[in-house]
């Protein structure tokens, strides 16, 4: 599977990034529960993912937090998002 299907394979991996691009900071699996809905389990699962491949970055402080990775193929994910209005502008 290429870095690409695995990071956009499902809605729930959709709505992380959308998320996270939206926060423009590191996040919390409390906040990202909060912006998405989705449950912790799923969003602790397809962060797995999404770390796995580069896609975002993980960091240890009181908790553990999130964020977009700079990667080439995520900036152009957030870009188009942004192109087409799914994450609104910076």
């Amino acid at each position: 599977m290429s870095d690409i299907e695995a990071g956009i394979g499902s809605i729930g991996k959709i709505k992380i990034i959308r998320a996270l691009a939206q926060e423009g900071k590191m996040a919390t699996i409390y906040l990202l529960h909060k912006k998405t809905g989705l449950k912790r389990e799923d969003i602790k699962n397809n962060l797995d993912d999404l770390v796995k491949i580069g896609w975002v970055r993980q960091t240890k402080y009181a908790s553990v937090m999130y964020g977009l990775s700079e990667n080439e193929q995520v900036a152009r994910l957030v870009q188009f998002f942004r192109d087409v209005g799914y994450v609104g502008q910076p």
